[in-house]
């Protein structure tokens, strides 16, 4: 299990980041600073959490736009990862993990350093590990493609420390922001097409899945609805709780040998194992390798369904449905506005 401790890096993003209690209404007030990130006095900040999706204070700005849906070119990293442009604070584009298993968007401490990002919150964060405290802020602007929003509170954190991100990572692009708009996720075209008004859907086709919202994150439906496993884009790996997995256990094959693998954030046992057939939305997945894993405290979802082993998928955030692997009607084929690669860190 060469990669375990790799696999728990990247899990701990789903473990981590979806473990935050809700916080929406509660102001976080953004201050500029020219220095380092800034943090109030440790005795004046009680233990909170930041608001999951969605953020009643935080504005959805469509800028001028076209019939054409925005296509923002994705960077493909290894074991599947996406990186996308997002510009912080109208201050240029920056390298973000496109992660739909995270509920909240997160800023390196690094970037919030160089932007004089002020933190003003203190947050506690539960993970199978235990609780971690983490840096909450204000950010004034975050843009993806064609679309504003303004006022998004977002967390701060050392992610090479706390995740094993390389340093071109400067933050994760979570469900606060993603659930906002309907849009395909295109690994082959290593692209993100945001929707505009329908015209993405129409040009579709496909097996519609309805999915639920838990937490703040999306679950699919799969086994024939006896598995409920979190959409995820920040993890290559297909995992599976133990006690769902004995509730269905006819979907699983014989596990391998169990091995403790770990991070800084703490140490987790896993079971190798392989699922025999796995039917998303009439697309039949065989012979998939998964691990097994315990379930942390509080967690609804049945484990994680990594989007790694789709070529592409289609979230409709306003009908909450997807589509695995849909097709392009033709005629629809050049309704679409390339925003390009957005270098990191330009402006």
């Amino acid at each position: 299990m060469g990669d375990g401790s790799r696999f728990v890096s990247l899990l701990l993003i789903v473990f981590f980041v979806t473990g935050i209690p809700d916080l929406a209404g509660q102001e976080m007030a953004h201050r500029q600073s020219t220095a380092a990130v800034s943090t109030p006095d440790a005795g004046s900040c009680g233990v909170a959490g930041l608001a999951t999706v969605p953020q009643r204070d935080s504005v959805s700005v469509p800028l001028p736009k076209s019939a054409a849906s925005s296509v923002i070119r994705i960077r493909m990293r290894e074991n599947g990862r996406m990186l996308v442009p997002v510009a912080v604070n109208g201050s240029g584009t920056y390298s973000f993990l496109l992660d739909t298993g995270a509920a909240v968007t997160m800023l390196s401490h690094s970037l919030a350093k160089r932007l004089g990002f002020a933190a003003t919150k203190e947050t506690q964060v539960h993970t199978f590990a235990g609780k971690v405290s983490l840096w909450a802020g204000r950010a004034d602007s975050l843009r993806i493609g064609n679309h504003l929003i303004v006022g998004s509170d977002v967390l701060i954190g050392d992610l090479g420390h706390l995740f094993n991100q390389s340093p071109e990572v400067d933050g994760i692009l979570g469900q606060d922001i993603l659930s906002r708009f309907n849009y395909l996720i295109d690994r082959r075209a290593a692209s993100l097409e945001i929707e505009e008004g329908d015209n993405l859907v129409a040009a579709l086709a496909g097996t519609k899945v309805s999915f639920e919202r838990r937490a703040g994150v999306i679950c699919v439906p799969v086994a024939g609805g006896a598995l409920r496993l979190l959409l995820d884009s920040g993890n290559p790996y297909l995992v599976v709780y133990e006690d769902a997995a004995r509730s269905c256990n006819a979907i699983l094959a014989v596990s391998g040998d169990e091995g403790v693998v770990g991070s800084s954030l703490g140490r987790r046992v896993i079971r190798p194992t392989r699922i025999p057939s796995l039917d998303i939305g009439g697309i039949v997945l065989r012979n998939v390798p998964a691990y097994l894993a315990t379930r942390g405290s509080g967690r609804s979802e049945d484990g994680f369904l990594p989007l790694h082993i789709f070529n592409s998928m289609y979230v409709n955030n306003l009908e909450n449905f997807l589509i695995a692997n849909p097709r392009r009607n033709r005629q629809h084929s050049d309704n679409r506005k390339d925003h390009g690669t957005g270098e990191s860190g330009s402006g």
